[in-house]
């Protein structure tokens, strides 16, 4: 029971954080967490050294832990390790899949299908559709440490484009990427899954910030 609540409240906080709902810096009040999360202490506290190894949460030491800050040079570097380690993933994933890695791929593909319209604007629901696809292309590398440190990047990549305020794109609009991608990895064209993976992560946080700062200044000229 307390490992199922933990999970439980690791999954909604790591939500509340990647999407800026819990800002850059903001302290977390456990007990307010335990009532919002209907979990207990012990928990929660699993939950929060999960994602302090993550660098989603940081320890202020007696004050208790506190949401991870990021300069837009911290949110750079990590965007640039995770296109290139989601670049290398992959191709080795078009290298090394397997059937049933393919039968996995082909029943996200279906899932999203039947689901697109229902979920429509469930930012929710994209978000671990994308995470998704993102972890069932590192299970198809065959690379046992692939997972380990997509969970980190993934988590801090997509936090560093709310806290920016960055529009994200959406599943109906990455549908065809995914499709080509595993189709490449089908054909194992590694070439091909390596340049459809770097098509997809194609958001670079600095830049979007810079084109974010340029819009809305035009807006108030």
């Amino acid at each position: 029971m307390s490992k199922r609540k933990s999970d439980e409240a690791y999954g909604e906080l790591r939500r509340r954080i990647m999407l800026a709902e819990l800002p850059p810096n903001s302290l977390l009040d456990e007990k307010t967490l335990q009532q919002s999360l209907d979990c207990g202490r012990t928990p929660l506290r699993e939950a929060i050294l999960r994602l302090a190894q993550e660098g989603l949460v940081m320890s202020m030491g007696r004050r208790g832990y506190a949401v991870a800050g990021a300069t837009p040079e911290d949110l750079q570097r990590g965007y640039e390790l995770r296109r290139e380690l989601e670049t290398f993933i992959a191709g080795l994933a078009a290298e090394r899949r397997t059937p049933e890695d393919m039968e996995r791929l082909d029943a996200f593909l279906a899932k999203i299908e039947a689901e697109m319209e229902t979920h429509e604007g469930n930012v929710t629901w994209e978000l671990s559709i994308d995470e998704q696809f993102h972890s069932l292309i590192a299970r198809a590398s065959g690379n046992q440490f692939a997972q380990r440190y997509l969970d980190s990047l993934y988590g801090l990549s997509v936090r560093s484009l709310y806290v920016s305020q960055v529009p994200i794109t959406f599943v109906r609009e990455e549908f065809d990427t995914y499709r080509l991608l595993i189709d490449a990895i089908r054909m194992r064209d590694s070439a091909a899954a390596r340049a459809a993976m770097t098509a997809h992560l194609t958001v670079s946080p600095i830049k979007a910030i810079a084109q974010k700062g340029l819009r809305d200044k035009a807006k108030v000229s």
